[in-house]
């Protein structure tokens, strides 16, 4: 698969300005609904924390939240659909096994499908750098046509 870049995937997520957060999706199985995405660690990175040199690892959580999004979009770009708002309803079982993503280091994050029932889908979910394993958690979202639908 050619590389989905940033100025694309932009348009397929809610997440705009800074809070954008991926640099390309560089795998995607909408058959079975798993995606491979990456962000560079930069010091221009809206959670770069100087005294720490890179980004702490728990924003991790955000990198596979955004990618599941990322995945949705795709896919329903994919079926001719409008992209559909997603809601985090649950994180279980996040590990994070190193204290800092430094900077100039790419990190590599896998989300794959493991249960869906009705609008609301199950994912495991892991990030490396290189082969180091930085992350892993399971995240359970819903997706909405809008947000009113829930009252919000």
């Amino acid at each position: 698969m050619t590389p989905i870049e940033k100025n694309e995937l932009i348009n397929l997520l809610p997440h705009k300005g800074r809070m954008f957060l991926l640099d390309r999706a560089v795998d995607v199985d909408c058959d079975k609904y798993s995606i491979t995405t990456q962000v560079d660690v930069t010091e221009s990175s809206m959670f770069y924390d100087e005294a720490l040199g890179g980004i702490p690892s728990y924003v991790t959580f955000e990198y596979m939240a955004q990618s599941i999004s990322a995945l949705s979009g795709i896919d329903n770009r994919r079926r001719g659909l409008p992209p559909k708002v997603g809601v985090i309803l649950s994180v279980s079982e996040f590990k994070s096994f190193i204290p800092v993503l430094k900077a100039g280091t790419t990190v590599t994050v896998l989300d794959c499908q493991q249960d869906i029932v009705d609008r609301v889908f199950s994912f495991n979910c892991t990030a490396y750098i290189g082969e180091t394993l930085v992350a892993s958690g399971k995240l359970t979202v819903m997706e909405v046509d809008d947000l009113r639908e829930l009252g919000i």
